[in-house]
This record gives C-alpha cells, structure tokens and sequence, in this order.
C-alpha cells in the first residue's frame, strides 16, 4: 500500500510506438530506497498522437499535472467510499490492485487519448430517459446503437462532454468505424449522460421513471 496526495512525483512515459507519430502511455511510480532506485511501471492500453515525429521517436518523460491527479483522486475516493463522498486529500492504494489500474487507464485515456465525434453513433435519448447530473470524474452510461455502454466523465466544456468509453462499443454500422474500444474517448453532449445503472445489463435503472 501506498499513501499518496496531491504532491505525489507520479510520471508519465511516452515511448515511439510506430514511425507515424504514435507514442504508448505507461505510469511510472518513482521509488528511492538506501541501496537503489526501484521505479514501479504500470504499461496502459492507452496510445498518444504526437504532430512532432521527431518528438515521438524518443522516450518522454512528463510529470502528472493538476488535472491527471484530481481525477486520479475523485476517481479512487468514489472506488473506495462511493460516488457520493467528498474527494480525499490523500488516499492510500495497492498499485497493483486491477481496479486502481483501470483507474490509471482512465486518467491516462483522459490526458492523452484523442477524442472520437459521436456523430451517428448515439441514440436519441432526450425526452426518453430521464437526465443525469454529471461533474468530471462521474460514472454515466451512454445509449449507443450498440446498446448501453458505461463511461467516465473526464472533460465538459458547457454542452460538451468528453468520456472515457469503459466498454467496447460496436458501431460498423455507422460506417466510418468498425468499433470504438475500451478506455477511447468519446465527445458527446450532457443531454446524452444517462445513470450508469442503464449499463448493467438491464432495460432501465428500476428507480427511474420514463417520462
């Protein structure tokens, strides 16, 4: 367990994936003890497009910002008391644990990852369903022609949303995508966040009323 906070020296490494631009995303945790140093990487799924060829043909190492470390705490502090509770100051977390690795993907998708237009690709779910209030770092799910799929809210700018898709969402039907994956991002508009319960396999959340 580690007891992290806001001044944690948590990193970012870019290193060249193809000769096109493309750069993967890992985390690395910096640990200095008496006899070494013993860094700790955490490899995501995430790819990051650089317009600098030259930029991306070499490894890189950026320091989390504001925005990485708050949704990283938003985001551990509703895995570990719920959505509802206050965002902790400092947490304490198992690096290794798969849930708080998911939460890493989320925060690297969110800082790096390039965001797909929901054009097409979204049923109209206005005067349907009922709305959702949402803040950065809130669960939602979205009505896709895929059916409903769950996501994260990482960015919002008046009427439009940025999320972080947490499952695969098949859209060959639109046509200028086979499919959207887990952990890509997805601009859509507040009226389309829908309550994430949508999500788990059922019709409709048994407390909402259909209006």
């Amino acid at each position: 367990m580690v007891e992290l906070s806001g001044n944690i020296p948590f990193l970012w490494r870019l290193s060249a994936e193809s000769s096109e631009g493309f750069c993967m995303v890992s985390m690395v945790v910096p640990f200095e003890s008496e006899d070494d140093r013993n860094d700790l990487t955490i490899e995501t799924s995430v790819v990051s497009f650089s317009s600098d060829s030259t930029r991306s043909e070499r490894e890189e190492m950026l320091e989390w910002n504001q925005d990485d470390m708050s949704l990283f705490l938003k985001l551990v502090t509703c895995q570990q008391q719920g959505e509802t509770a206050p965002v902790a100051e400092s947490v304490r977390v198992d690096l290794t644990d798969p849930e708080i690795i998911e939460i890493i993907h989320v925060v690297a998708a969110a800082g790096f990852g390039t965001a797909y237009s929901s054009y097409g690709m979204l049923n109209n779910s206005v005067g349907r369903y009922p709305p959702h209030a949402c803040d950065i770092g809130s669960f939602a799910s979205l009505n896709t022609v895929d059916g409903f799929k769950r996501c994260v809210v990482v960015d919002m700018d008046g009427e439009d949303v940025v999320c972080v898709l947490l499952e695969e969402v098949d859209v060959v039907s639109v046509g200028e995508y086979d499919k959207l994956v887990r952990h890509d991002l997805l601009m859509v508009k507040q009226t389309d966040l829908l309550h994430p319960d949508f999500a788990g396999g059922l019709v409709r959340p048994p407390q909402a009323t259909l209006h």
